[in-house]
């Protein structure tokens, strides 16, 4: 066999060994390397009592600003509705029923929708303070545990195929900078679409008239007048 025969043939050996499929389960660098790794989501629950005694009129300036701060929260990240839960059957059951009225209007001034605030009661027979629960659900993105890299051999990989790790520390950044970790789980509700414009340009269309925005005289400068 004379050499440049001898160097094809031993050449495609090589890259046959290369393209062979690792054995025991080995991942090959691909998708399937990368799902290794994966974002755990889960739902756990957000929850405040505010303190209610039976001769109250109104919430405390702490109570108040409590709420807001849970309103705001509710608003970054709560699914579902806000539970506002009032003790029945108490000493304070009175006075839980006036207060929860002000507890509403202090979640709508903080942009929770009045039709998300679900009411509901809980009994509190016998007792002389419970206080008003609120509650809501949210989820919550946990980042897989990434192998050490000091841990892995990176120069000396069996059957070419991937490292421990490979892809985890991408993964972990994602979890750990998703705003809404739902958006992980399903895509988001399209937006209401702009009927009054769509009607607009209909209206352009079949009156034979341009369909698009009027440009001022500033947006149709030309390269030679920007020069000058």
């Amino acid at each position: 066999m004379n050499r440049p025969l001898f160097a094809l043939v031993a050449l495609t050996a090589g890259i046959a060994g290369c393209a062979t499929a690792p054995p025991n389960g080995a991942a090959p660098v691909g998708p399937s390397a990368a799902d290794n790794h994966r974002i755990k989501v889960s739902q756990v629950g957000e929850r405040l009592e505010l303190p209610v005694a039976a001769n109250d009129l109104t919430l405390s300036a702490a109570a108040q600003q409590d709420l807001s701060r849970f309103a705001r929260s509710y608003n970054d990240g709560g699914h579902g509705a806000l539970m506002l839960s009032i003790p029945s059957g108490g000493a304070n059951a009175a006075a839980a029923s006036r207060i929860a009225q002000q507890a509403r209007l202090i979640l709508a001034e903080n942009g929770v929708p009045y039709a998300a605030i679900a009411g509901s009661t809980y009994d509190a027979a016998g007792a002389d303070a419970s206080p008003i629960q609120l509650s809501y659900m949210r989820f919550e993105a946990t980042a897989p545990e990434c192998t050490p890299m000091w841990r892995q051999d990176l120069a000396h990989p069996v059957n070419n195929a991937t490292y421990e790790s490979f892809g985890c520390a991408a993964v972990a950044n994602l979890a750990a900078m998703v705003a809404d970790p739902r958006d992980l789980v399903s895509p988001r509700d399209e937006a209401p679409r702009d009927a009054g414009r769509r009607a607009t340009v209909m209206k352009h269309y079949r009156e034979g008239e341009q369909t698009h925005a009027v440009r001022s005289q500033d947006e149709r400068i030309t390269v030679s007048d920007a020069v000058n």
